[in-house]
């Protein structure tokens, strides 16, 4: 058995002290739990939405990618407008003829002693050329699960702070 100390070579278990054979399995533990934290956490991470998109007067919509009956679109749309953004939600026949920006999403299911938003991302693009103009994701773990309209929540308010709004 080696012992780990300060020294640069390990010394042999004759000489170990009790206090450097505990060492190595409390790095250990405090290793592990940062890692299974990190794992528990999830992330979200927003990419700026410029300030020519705040402005008022544009007409969001968002479209439902057929998929979903869930209705997160719904959820997505109150949310912007609950900021005073002119918005709109349905499904791809029912966009409106004239919109500037086409808010589009992507959303991941996973079971796990019940149903729960793993992953979702959420587009804005330009709706004639479908150019990515701004996005926002979200992913999280069975342990730190939220309601969808949370995650919804959080992915808009990080893709709005990120332009400093």
């Amino acid at each position: 058995m080696r012992c780990w100390t300060r020294s640069p070579t390990p010394t042999s278990s004759a000489t170990c002290g009790a206090s450097e054979v505990r060492r190595a399995p409390r790095a250990l533990l405090l290793f592990a739990a940062a890692g299974a934290l990190g794992c528990a956490l999830g992330y979200h991470v927003a990419d700026p939405v410029a300030p020519e998109l705040r402005a008022g007067g544009l007409r969001y919509f968002v479209a439902n990618h057929g998929q979903d009956e869930r209705r997160i679109d719904q959820l997505i749309a109150r949310e912007l407008a609950s900021r005073g953004f002119q918005v709109s939600s349905g499904f791809a026949d029912e966009r409106p003829e004239r919109i500037d920006v086409l808010v589009v999403y992507e959303d991941r299911w996973f079971w796990d002693m019940g149903t729960y938003l793993l992953y979702l991302r959420i587009d804005f693009r330009d709706p004639e050329s479908n150019v990515l103009l701004a996005k926002g994701v979200s992913y999280q773990t069975s342990l730190a699960r939220k309601p969808t309209s949370d995650v919804v929540r959080r992915v808009v308010d990080d893709l709005l702070a990120a332009s400093g709004g």
